[in-house]
């Protein structure tokens, strides 16, 4: 079982985005990290980042974050727990078992349009796309996902960015894994992000919560999942903080 930084089993998790959701305003991370040292007695706290490891720590020491309880990196590839944030063996080995990196980007090579970004993952192929012929690409690259039969899953990241990740990964599985390790009721997981990104997260039955400055993407995706999902007027840190206060958690 995963324990808080208090070594206790925790009434919530708290899973969060970093980039757009938690983190955008100083004042409202202050804010945010004061109510949340008071609570922290109940909470398991849970960054969840398309960032590598390396990037997500710079980001917490930069922006003054709270240490988190559990680290998802990488698309979710990578689940690293305090507090020394060794990897999650169990989900090292399900990342191992159905992802083949040789296999994969011989793919990629045999197709046009595709570029291979120069990201250091060992679970992740990130592809640069023509945005001009996009669409036409994606569809050849899912296309020939299906043929070759490749366990992956394919997910779309910004325009003319796109990820391949191993079927089994993803933010919305790997935080579904955590809290089974945790024990903690889908009902007592709060979920919070800003973009089409984190939209695997808030469709696992968790109660989300979707900030004030989140792009139209998100907000068109759920807006008639009204019963899991609060959408806070305010920013960053300051919307997460509203809708734990509408859910009765702080």
């Amino acid at each position: 079982m995963i324990k808080n930084a208090h070594g206790k089993k925790p009434k919530f998790i708290l899973a969060t985005d970093l980039d757009g959701t938690l983190v955008g305003s100083r004042t409202a991370v202050y804010d945010f990290n004061r109510h949340m040292i008071k609570n922290l007695n109940n909470f398991l706290l849970v960054y969840i980042t398309g960032r590598v490891f390396a990037s997500a720590w710079q980001l917490i020491t930069k922006e003054n974050l709270l240490y988190p309880d559990v680290l998802i990196t990488d698309m979710g590839t990578e689940i690293y727990i305090a507090p020394r944030f060794s990897l999650d063996l169990g989900w090292e080995q399900k990342m191992r078992s159905t992802w083949d990196a040789a296999k994969v980007k011989d793919l990629v090579q045999g197709l046009e349009g595709l570029q291979v970004r120069d990201i250091r993952s060992r679970f992740r192929l990130s592809l640069n796309m023509d945005r001009v012929v996009s669409n036409n690409t994606l569809l050849r690259l899912h296309k020939a996902v299906e043929k070759a039969g490749l366990p992956v899953k394919i997910v779309p990241v910004s325009a003319g960015t796109v990820d391949i990740i191993p079927v089994c990964a993803g933010k919305g599985p790997a935080l579904c894994y955590v809290q089974e390790r945790c024990q903690v009721s889908k009902e007592q997981t709060f979920v919070c992000g800003d973009s089409g990104k984190d939209l695997c997260m808030f469709i696992k039955g968790f109660k989300g919560i979707v900030v004030g400055n989140a792009r139209p993407e998100l907000k068109n995706a759920l807006k008639f999942k009204t019963r899991e999902v609060y959408f806070s007027k305010s920013y960053y840190a300051s919307g997460i903080l509203e809708g734990l206060k509408k859910y009765g958690a702080v």
